[in-house]
């Protein structure tokens, strides 16, 4: 393992932000009370490449919808954004507040379509001309865990572009059904996975604990991710807090152990797992840690993760001319914010 901790405080933001910006749609909500945004790049046997962001949310339990076009409290939604380069994509904020500008205004994202109901269809035409037609049952879904925002089984989700089936998630008949309705596209990738989830609070016992599963690359295993910030006191902005723990596990190894977190509130490792998938890895919990308790929330804290490719170049992570630009980083890219409760 390689310790590379050397970089500028708008680093994190900047990657970010760039992520963001490579597929369609727009940042998540801070206010909800988690969130998951999947972004798929499909290439159709015409060599049209599109993007489709898919995002799961689920709404603050015991308060009001965020917007007309909110989910109920406690509910989930569900909202997909196709682009297929007809306008060009966002460079979009990361979850909370960024230590700086990172761009011009942007050119507006692809429209999200936001799906409240339980199952349905709908379709509709690209400013390219793209025919898209969504799918969907989430009726019966079940979830891992109380509150998550995505389903685990009993749903599917399909995005079908041109005729050819673009995206399929989920499973079950409806799933099966559409499988045999409509061939397959010839490619797809999971480009990136950005989740919001809330945990920790005041108190004596203030910690976060969340786990995750992804492949860093299409054909690499399965992953468990597990990121943990702890302390028994939070800061106030500057008075005394005791200090805490910073962790990051991949299939329950260590990869990162910052227990100063006074003083290693942001770093980066980089860690090669048993797949041979070489991750690169980053922490910046320092709004999370010191902000103290704020009616928005509090402070959140970004661990990101980033599959090394090849066109990587050599680079540890990215440099802030191409995260300016708005280039995603190569590669898959994992990106998890906390907030506090």
């Amino acid at each position: 393992m390689r310790d590379f901790s050397c970089f500028g405080d708008g680093t994190v933001s900047l990657a970010a932000g760039a992520a963001a910006g490579g597929g369609a749609g727009v940042a998540l909500d801070r206010s909800l009370q988690a969130a998951t945004a999947s972004v798929y790049r499909v290439a159709l046997s015409s060599r049209k490449e599109l993007r489709i962001r898919v995002t799961w949310t689920r709404a603050v339990a015991g308060a009001g919808a965020i917007a007309a076009t909110a989910p109920a409290a406690g509910a989930t939604g569900l909202a997909v954004a196709v682009d297929d380069g007809s306008r060009a994509l966002p460079v979009a904020a990361p979850l909370g507040t960024p230590r700086r500008t990172t761009a011009a205004a942007p050119a507006p994202a692809a429209a999200q379509h936001l799906l409240q109901k339980k199952r349905g269809t709908r379709s509709f035409a690209t400013e390219a001309g793209t025919a898209v037609s969504i799918y969907w049952d989430t009726a019966e879904a079940r979830y891992h865990r109380p509150g998550a925002p995505e389903p685990c089984r009993d749903y599917h989700l399909a995005v079908v572009a041109d005729g050819e089936l673009a995206l399929l998630l989920g499973g079950g008949e409806g799933a099966r059904e559409l499988a045999r309705r409509f061939a397959p596209a010839p490619r797809r990738a999971l480009l990136s996975r950005r989740k919001q989830v809330r945990g920790g609070g005041p108190g004596a016992a203030a910690q976060l604990v969340h786990t995750t599963r992804c492949r860093f690359r299409d054909d690499g295993a399965e992953h468990e991710v597990t990121v943990a910030c702890r302390g028994e006191e939070w800061g106030d902005g500057g008075g005394p807090s005791r200090d805490g723990e910073v962790a990051v596990s991949v299939d329950g190894k260590k990869v990162v152990e910052a227990r100063r977190v006074k003083w290693n509130f942001r770093g980066n490792r980089t860690a090669v797992l048993g797949d041979g998938a070489v991750v690169e890895v980053m922490w910046d919990v320092h709004d999370w840690w010191f902000a103290g308790v704020s009616p928005g929330g509090g402070g959140g804290a970004q661990f990101m993760f980033k599959a090394r490719g090849a066109a990587d170049g050599g680079r540890v992570w990215m440099d802030e001319e191409m995260a300016s630009k708005g280039q995603p980083p190569a590669g898959f890219f994992l990106h998890l914010q906390c907030y506090r409760r």
